[in-house]
């Protein structure tokens, strides 16, 4: 794994946009949530509907109007 690791120890993965749209998210979000993708939204939605605990990769919350 040396030839993947940062010669670093300082290096950290910047994220540039964390707010990922649901539409954006659910181009890989389908394929590795299968069909949970959705209902694991609907549920980040109800507990974070803000989007406090947010990053690139995170699940998003649904667009407003939808549940």
């Amino acid at each position: 794994m040396a030839a993947y690791a940062s010669k670093s120890s300082k290096a950290a993965y910047l994220n540039k946009d964390a707010n990922t749209s649901y539409a954006q998210a659910s181009l890989w979000g389908l394929s590795y949530f299968k069909n949970n993708f959705r209902r694991l939204a609907q549920v980040k939605t109800l507990v974070d509907p803000g989007n406090f605990f947010r990053n690139e990769q995170s699940i998003p919350v649904l667009p407003s109007g939808e549940k």
